[in-house]
């Protein structure tokens, strides 16, 4: 197991996952894990072993005894199951966080080699936008690249290159395909099917069941049910899937921030304040709200490429004539009257 962690150990991924890793850590781990697909799998495994040992206490064990039957008889155990209960006095121990990182490590260990055939026995491989960084790409075996969101995650086979490149995605993700005339690149998202030899693209979906492609290079299919019922789609064009139509049309990419997700640059061009507040709550995780409210809504020209928050307040405040105050997450802007 040391041989595949190569430059990392366990403490670091348990406190990735529980998101206790500082900014260094978390820097080393997302280096970690883009250097190959074996150290990916590798955290997707020791991920579902550590929900494994976080069960809830009401689990029953009728649950374990489900399991247990389906092993003796041969059939196939999902990735994530119920174990019994803790024993009661398991709680003191853990309450340490020292202990409790020692234990947890230790279980993590064990379970994972005991259950190594039962429970990882999955042929799916799903990366999470939330331990990448948006703007380093997670590295697909057959050589594409894949730029994920922070709440976006993709599903591939553990085969994905061979004889298939199928991958299923939740969220935004921008992609850069390597060609292959052989076989075809197909991202499922919802209802929709999006296919290419080689190209870069954004694919955008929301709980709604929307689904948006915007191709930046080469040539895109994008479809919903047969591909003859799909459209094809060069650079610099866009279309969309609506859930209530059931079909996919063509429409005009009049967002020039669609990729500010992944490259960090915002464009505003007489935009309307409370559009360019909404884009830069997005970015920068943080409410924009301008009083007083007018009548009319005052509009914003500039670019902000990369910039800080506190370089992006300044400007704001410079272009608005306004000053700022924060409260928890909320920046209220209020003009210099």
């Amino acid at each position: 197991m040391k041989k595949v962690l190569e430059h990392i150990d366990e403490t670091l991924l348990l406190k990735i996952i529980e998101d206790r890793a500082d900014e260094k850590e978390r820097k080393r781990f997302e280096n970690w894990i883009g250097e190959s697909v074996m150290h990916a799998e590798y955290f997707e495994e020791f991920k579902k072993t550590y929900q494994l040992t976080s069960i809830d206490a009401n689990a029953k064990q009728k649950n374990w005894e489900a399991v247990v039957a389906k092993v003796r008889s041969g059939q196939r155990v999902p990735d994530y199951i119920e174990l019994p209960g803790k024993q009661p006095n398991s709680k003191t121990v853990f309450l340490n966080t020292r202990v409790r990182t020692a234990a947890s490590i230790a279980i993590l260990l064990g379970i994972s080699i005991l259950f190594k055939f039962i429970v990882f026995d999955s042929r799916q491989l799903v990366i999470s936008g939330k331990n990448l960084n948006p703007k380093e790409p997670y590295h697909l075996a057959d050589g594409s690249l894949v730029y994920l969101n922070g709440n976006s995650e993709i599903a591939f086979s553990k085969k994905f290159g061979n004889k298939e490149r199928n991958i299923s995605l939740k969220g935004v993700a921008f992609f850069e395909v390597k060609r292959n005339e052989k076989i075809p690149f197909k991202i499922t998202t919802g209802n929709t099917t999006t296919q290419v030899l080689g190209t870069s693209f954004n694919v955008y979906s929301d709980s709604t069941g929307r689904v948006k492609v915007s191709v930046v290079s080469g040539v895109v299919a994008f479809y919903s049910g047969k591909i003859q019922n799909g459209v094809k789609l060069t650079a610099g064009e866009q279309a969309a899937y609506n859930p209530n139509l059931a079909k996919v049309v063509k429409e005009q990419n009049a967002d020039p921030n669609f990729l500010a997700w992944k490259t960090g640059i915002l464009y505003f061009k007489e935009t309307p304040l409370t559009d360019a507040f909404r884009l830069l709550q997005k970015q920068y995780s943080r409410v924009f709200v301008f009083e007083p409210k007018r009548d009319g809504d005052p509009t914003l020209t500039t670019t902000f490429d990369n910039q800080t928050l506190e370089a992006v307040l300044e400007e704001l405040n410079l272009l608005l004539n306004t000053k700022n105050s924060t409260r928890n997450d909320t920046i209220f802007f209020k003009p210099n009257n």
